[in-house]
């Protein structure tokens, strides 16, 4: 099992991963120029904020998109009054909250792990690199695919 868990250099896998994602002087261009540091890292008080500000910003987004959810079930009425002159139906409703409300938990559990990857990445003052190049990139391809899904849907429903 263990043989499996590591790799050619007897890292974990995830281990491996995680660096290649996020940056170490292993696989980060120019991070070998930089010299060993004597002095621990300064973590300055303003990074701290500007961590729990993105966390905030994602979390808000992701409650946006809840609340959107909630609210679309909230209005769509009962199937039990016949009345035809609605654009979608509760069908579709139905879809679009599905489809809304695991994207709004995803988000959340994003925001979640970037916060405490960052935080501890700050408490330890380790050397690295903060940025994420991988996840808003992977949230917001995953927001458009389910804005994409959503139209088609509500599209194929008011036309059919």
């Amino acid at each position: 099992m263990s043989t499996v868990l590591n790799n050619a250099n007897g890292k974990m896998a995830t281990s491996y991963i995680f660096d290649k994602l996020y940056g170490t002087k292993q696989f980060t261009a120019g991070a070998e120029l930089q010299l060993p540091r004597k002095v621990p890292m300064r973590v300055e008080p303003k990074s701290y904020f500007a961590n729990e500000r993105t966390y905030l910003s994602w979390m808000g987004m992701a409650i946006t998109l809840g609340g959107v959810s909630s609210a679309l079930v909230g209005f769509a009425g009962d199937d039990s009054d016949d009345s035809t002159d609605r654009l979608i139906s509760k069908r579709t409703i139905d879809v679009i909250t599905c489809i809304y409300s695991p994207l709004a938990i995803l988000i959340m559990c994003y925001a979640l792990f970037t916060y405490e990857w960052r935080s501890k990445f700050m408490r330890t003052k380790q050397i690295g690199f903060f940025d994420d190049k991988v996840g808003p990139i992977t949230v917001a391809g995953l927001v458009f695919m389910t804005l994409l899904v959503i139209f088609t849907v509500a599209l194929v429903d008011y036309l059919f």
